[in-house]
């Protein structure tokens, strides 16, 4: 088959959205197909990447990476933040004006090639847009639709009215995909309900390193959180326990906590600023390697966006250190650790249940235990495994 990707996250953008977009194109290609990707990127340009061929089409408003450094600055409004803003308030869709261009893009590869599949992906409106357009311009194009995580029900929309005005795109989407793709079950039921068809497929997201069986422990305990806190994910409790646990001489007073990869500003208790080190991002093979340089690897999900999951919790899964999960014990990312046995749950918002489940991941390290991980179930969320299910699927429809 011959398949086109059209998104705005694609290598070198170091986020979740990049990683499954390259899990989709390296493991097609390695399955015999042909890959071409259309993403966002700082110039027009093109590469090879793992065989697929990469087009970059420059967002002259605003690209990932330049909206990254002026968070990293702290630069909240410039002229050119402001214009992706006022896209994003407007039309829904802060890469509004990058959208003609790729779609030119797009168009072009098009009249050069036949094509078999379409796979947009979301995070911005954009690419799902384009697919539409291309869809109803070529009904024989296969369309699959990677929603991801919820569209229309997502909590970190600005506002009410911008969930409410995007969900005719939501279900024009939909119905007019020939496959949606979304991370869990009830997502998947979510969009089969909106949806008003059953061609909706998990595909989760998944990890894609070597498994990890040789366990280290740090002389010191350490915590560590790798990634960013932003919207709703504060790790204001479970500062508050560790700062209590300190404080009772519960943990050792040298125990330290590293967070590898934020940019927002945290409220740090008094009693353990010291031992909080930040240190700045880092790519994904390195965020790995320091990820196994912690004793217990900490998660903070708030309760409300019902079968989302983090993808930190994927890229902790095989590395064989105790998980402990912040979040909903009724939701996903509970049910994953439970059927893993890779970790614990505490509620985000309870400090006396956090400080429980340190307790006991301290004690994992005290004793140099190694959690009994079912090992068969978490190779299922390997990102190969998970592209290989959509491949199954799309066999199954003689595609």
């Amino acid at each position: 088959m011959n398949i086109l990707i059209v998104s705005n996250f694609f290598t070198p953008n170091n986020c979740i959205a990049s990683f499954r977009i390259e899990a989709f194109a390296k493991y097609f290609r390695e399955a015999g197909h042909s890959v071409t990707v259309v993403t966002e990127g700082d110039r027009d340009e093109s590469m090879v990447w793992n065989g697929c061929r990469v087009y970059y089409v420059e967002d002259r408003v605003l690209s990932e990476s330049k909206l990254k450094s002026l968070r990293l600055r702290r630069k909240k409004w410039t002229v050119r933040h402001v214009v992706y803003a006022l896209q994003e308030r407007l039309t829904l869709d802060p890469k509004f004006l990058w959208r003609f261009r790729a779609y030119r893009k797009v168009k072009e590869l098009i009249g050069n090639e036949r094509f078999d599949i379409l796979l947009s992906s979301y995070g911005h409106l954009s690419p799902h847009m384009i697919a539409y357009r291309l869809r109803r311009e070529m009904p024989e194009l296969y369309w699959i639709a990677d929603m991801r995580d919820e569209m229309s029900k997502n909590l970190f929309f600005p506002s009410w009215g911008m969930a409410r005005r995007i969900r005719p795109y939501e279900r024009k989407i939909l119905r007019t995909a020939d496959l949606v793709l979304s991370v869990s079950e009830p997502l998947v039921r979510d969009f089969r309900r909106l949806g008003g068809h059953d061609r909706v497929l998990e595909i989760t997201n998944g990890y894609d390193y070597e498994e990890v069986h040789d366990v280290s422990f740090q002389p010191v305990y350490t915590m560590a959180f790798i990634g960013r806190f932003y919207g709703a994910i504060d790790p204001c409790h479970w500062f508050e326990a560790f700062s209590g646990l300190v404080a009772a001489g519960d943990i050792p007073p040298d125990s330290r906590i590293d967070i590898i990869g934020n940019f927002k500003k945290l409220s740090i208790p008094e009693n353990i600023r010291a031992n909080v080190f930040q240190t700045a991002e880092v790519d994904h093979a390195e965020a790995i390697r320091r990820a196994l340089e912690a004793d217990t690897l900490v998660l903070v999900h708030p309760k409300g966006r019902q079968g989302v999951y983090t993808g930190k919790v994927f890229d902790y899964l095989a590395t064989n250190k105790p998980i402990l999960a912040l979040c909903d014990s009724n939701d996903v990312i509970a049910k994953l650790l439970e059927e893993t046995g890779a970790g614990f749950v505490a509620d985000e918002a309870d400090v006396e249940a956090i400080k429980k489940m340190v307790l006991r991941c301290y004690s994992i390290w005290k004793n140099q235990e190694v959690l009994p991980r079912n090992w068969d179930r978490i190779r299922h969320y390997t990102r190969k495994k998970q592209v290989q299910n959509l491949l199954d699927y799309l066999s199954r429809q003689k595609l």
